[in-house]
């Protein structure tokens, strides 16, 4: 650093100023690579950039999903330089899905921004400086990686692009992961491959979506970029039909929502994507429930119970131990189809038969339509001895739903009828998800995965239908069994 004293007083309070704001040393001094001039520009963020900004500093953990050409790869590695720069000594780790793609961030990108730096911004000299690491003398360091590699690293971060591209990352994060639990951060970033639905990647985004884990999800749509607007939208869309006669590609390159960027794709799924998003409305659930709802941990309320209204609930037991399927209601609103609450977890039949029950009681004595097989047995006898609510009957004239063929077949058809018709209107995301997996050949969510809340609210969507045709209801002078009017269904 060479200059007056005056000179030297202004560096360092820029220093000062860039080791505090990531965002302000990139809009400041950083300059990326522009394809379309083919020259260096400089970084000029977008809001949308700087809020990614904000969330990458504030978390160890963050898993972006986003569209295509978003400068989110120089967002991440301008983080990365950053940090390498004003909080020596850093070991930042690259990993891309191939390994030429590794050594381009490192040699080609990251060694870019350095060399557009301000003399007074940059280091005196370097360590080591090739394809695959880069060490500066103020003890910072880089390393392009691959996949195969990086678990004999102590990182300050680790960074994966394109993750969900990555052939192994449930390999990659088992090496990876360790390397930065002693406090460093780690960020996944990639658009989405719709050939993998159930890919580690969506799951640990999923996961991180829905608070089940310490992954903080972001996702950027095609709109966080300011020069795209509907128009420019429109021209992609019709570029997409005329080429696949699909919308998948336009989702998997260009989402507008993380629904459409991780509903898989349309071919052998029993219910369009395309008539889950026009029913999916993302609500988060009510923070503070009052002191007469349920007291039950991991109730998801969207809409309190309304006097006057009429709800139904769809029950799909479990055995409820550690190692088996998810127990799962959903409660809907009989006039409208809206979701209004939700419950999943390990619950035992007589636990989740207490919990139907309570639920139920709250949301104006909703029937209920409980799943027969195995578990639902043990369901039905409880809420027969103990619980209040009314029991509907299935396609087979008895207590429940019987999930044979024939069962799961009516099931699934109805719920399919109920989002093409736009007769339900759908707020848990992690519900969403099950729906959308679910396969037309199985009528079952792919192997290893869950579909506990898809056969709840296909069940609730059943009951919609049938009540008040079949029920069976006991109140304190004894059971009556009510049968189908004429003409009706069950």
């Amino acid at each position: 650093m060479v200059g007056s004293d005056s000179e030297v007083s202004r560096f360092c309070r820029e220093i000062l100023k860039c080791r505090k704001s990531p965002a302000y040393f990139l809009d400041t001094y950083v300059k990326i690579f522009d394809a379309p001039t083919r020259d260096w520009v400089p970084f000029r963020l977008w809001n949308a950039q700087v809020d990614t900004l904000q969330e990458i500093d504030a978390n160890r953990l963050i898993s972006i999903l986003k569209a295509r050409q978003l400068g989110l790869t120089w967002l991440v590695l301008g983080y990365a330089f950053s940090q390498a720069l004003f909080h020596p000594a850093a070991t930042i780790l690259l990993f891309s899905r191939r390994d030429d793609e590794a050594v381009d961030m490192l040699k080609t990108r990251l060694r870019g921004m350095y060399n557009h730096l301000p003399d007074w911004l940059k280091v005196n000299y370097f360590l080591v400086d090739n394809d695959h690491e880069w060490h500066l003398s103020n003890g910072s360091r880089f390393l392009a990686l691959p996949t195969t590699g990086g678990d004999s690293y102590t990182a300050s971060l680790a960074i994966v692009d394109e993750a969900d591209l990555v052939p192994d990352l449930e390999h990659l994060m088992g090496a990876v992961k360790p390397t930065i639990d002693g406090g460093g951060r780690m960020i996944l970033l990639s658009r989405p491959d719709k050939g993998k639905p159930q890919s580690p990647f969506k799951r640990i985004y999923k996961a991180g979506k829905e608070s089940g884990n310490q992954w903080r999800s972001i996702f950027l749509p095609w709109k966080a970029r300011p020069d795209r607007d509907a128009k420019w939208y429109e021209v992609q869309k019709a570029d997409v039909l005329q080429r696949t006669a699909s919308l998948d590609g336009l989702h998997e390159q260009y989402p507008a929502t993380d629904a459409e960027a991780l509903a898989p794709r349309t071919l052998d799924k029993r219910i369009a994507p395309a008539w889950l998003l026009q029913c999916y409305q993302e609500r988060l659930p009510l923070p503070d429930l009052p002191r007469w709802a349920p007291a039950i941990p991991g109730l998801e309320v969207y809409a309190y119970p309304m006097p006057g209204r009429v709800y139904v609930v769809g029950a799909d037991p479990a055995e409820g131990n550690p190692t088996s399927d998810d127990s799962s209601l959903s409660v809907l609103d009989r006039d409208t189809g809206q979701e209004v609450a939700a419950l999943s977890g390990k619950f035992q039949p007589s636990t989740l038969a207490a919990h139907a029950d309570s639920v139920g009681r709250w949301y104006n004595c909703a029937g209920i339509m409980v799943e027969r097989n195995n578990h639902g047995h043990a369901v039905l006898l409880w809420l027969r001895d103990h619980g209040r609510l009314r029991r509907f009957w299935g396609h087979d004239h008895r207590e429940g739903w019987l999930s044979n063929s024939k069962g799961k077949t009516l099931l699934y058809d109805g719920a399919a009828d109920a989002f093409r018709q736009q007769e339900t209107t759908l707020h848990s995301f992690a519900t969403f998800t099950q729906l959308a997996s679910i396969e037309g050949s199985s009528l079952r969510a792919p192997q290893g995965e869950r579909d506990d809340r898809a056969d709840s609210y296909a069940l609730a969507c059943r009951a919609r239908k049938i009540q008040p045709a079949y029920y069976s209801y006991e109140d304190d002078f004894g059971v009556f069994a009510f049968g189908a009017r004429k003409g009706s269904f069950g």
